[in-house]
């Protein structure tokens, strides 16, 4: 599920969390609707232009640019700065790391929580090399490499991602750090040496439902009931709680064996969806407002992505949904 046409998506365990600090307790929201394969893009991204090639130092030789707070942040983390490196974060800010197994997803809203984050990498000696590509206004958008004392021994040292940035005022507000596809593919069986492979979950008990509703709330998105889907026709309420953002959505998608929520996510900082993907529907929604419609489902697992915008930016994932006949 690459970065998703109108949403142009552009989608742990403790010893995983030490890859990017995560030492704070991680949010799981839930996935939106993908975009197909040979579905019309949406409308999610449709007005942002193609990045531009800047480097570092054109990014930071204008202080008024966006880059500058970035890359300053960058440096303060780099020597170990933390106090100095959270000066340049908003108190509510939010934080999102997608495609680290085994979830895929994990969020860190506020200061205190990205502080934990961060202390825990200034502890295992984090390096943050970043090459600044395009700035749109507020948005900062670079690919980044980072190296962590637990990546070092794994041997997989430097991961490579996608970042995306929004600054208000100097400060940082929103920042999604995906992973690519091709450190995933590294990280992958590496982790697999250290860590035992999780048993497949066994069928569900509970009764499959025909309708959901679907929150988005707190800069996340969040679903109460069962995860057993009734194959067939379901009705999707899709609620926008939150009006900080132009446009919010929600894909789903079934995906071939062998893919997981980890692929899902990294691959939202694509150009297209995956040929391992299936996008079942997408459905976007102004803030503050409500939509229900019809989603068909034939066979499972379905995962679910929800997104917003600006910066466009899956903001969290739920599933995998079983599907009983």
């Amino acid at each position: 599920m690459k970065k998703y046409a109108a949403i142009t998506i552009t989608v742990v365990v403790a010893i995983v969390a030490t890859l990017v600090g995560c030492v704070a307790p991680a949010f799981q929201p839930e996935p939106a609707q993908p975009p197909p394969t040979q579905k019309p893009v949406p409308e999610l991204t449709a007005t942002q232009p193609p990045p531009t090639e800047m480097s570092v130092a054109q990014a930071t030789s204008t202080t008024s640019l966006p880059s500058a707070t970035v890359m300053s942040m960058v440096e303060r983390m780099n020597a170990g700065d933390l106090e100095g490196a959270l000066a340049y974060w908003a108190d509510d800010a939010v934080v999102y790391f997608y495609g680290l197994p085994p979830t895929g997803t994990e969020i860190y809203q506020g200061k205190e929580q990205i502080r934990s984050v961060f202390a825990e990498n200034v502890s295992s000696h984090l390096q943050w090399e970043i090459d600044i590509r395009s700035i749109v206004g507020d948005e900062v958008s670079a690919q980044a490499k980072t190296w962590h004392d637990f990546t070092r021994q794994l041997g997989v040292a430097p991961l490579e991602a996608t970042e995306a940035y929004l600054i208000h005022d100097g400060k940082i507000v929103t920042y999604g750090w995906t992973v690519t596809e091709e450190s995933l593919a590294r990280l992958k069986p590496a982790l697999a040496e250290v860590m035992p492979p999780e048993p497949p979950p066994a069928p569900s008990s509970e009764n499959p439902v025909t309708e959901m509703k679907v929150t988005i709330s707190e800069d996340t998105c969040s679903y109460e009931g069962p995860m057993v889907l009734q194959a067939g026709e379901i009705q999707v309420t899709m609620d926008v709680k939150d009006q900080d953002k132009t446009l919010y959505a929600l894909t789903f998608f079934n995906l071939d064996a062998g893919k997981d929520f980890a692929d899902l996510m990294a691959s939202t900082a694509g150009s297209g969806p995956p040929s391992w993907s299936d996008m079942l529907s997408m459905v976007e929604l102004g803030p503050g407002m409500s939509k229900t419609y019809s989603l068909t489902v034939e066979e499972g697992p379905v995962y679910l992505v929800c997104w917003s915008q600006p910066p466009v930016l899956p903001v969290g994932a739920l599933g995998p949904f079983e599907v009983k006949p």
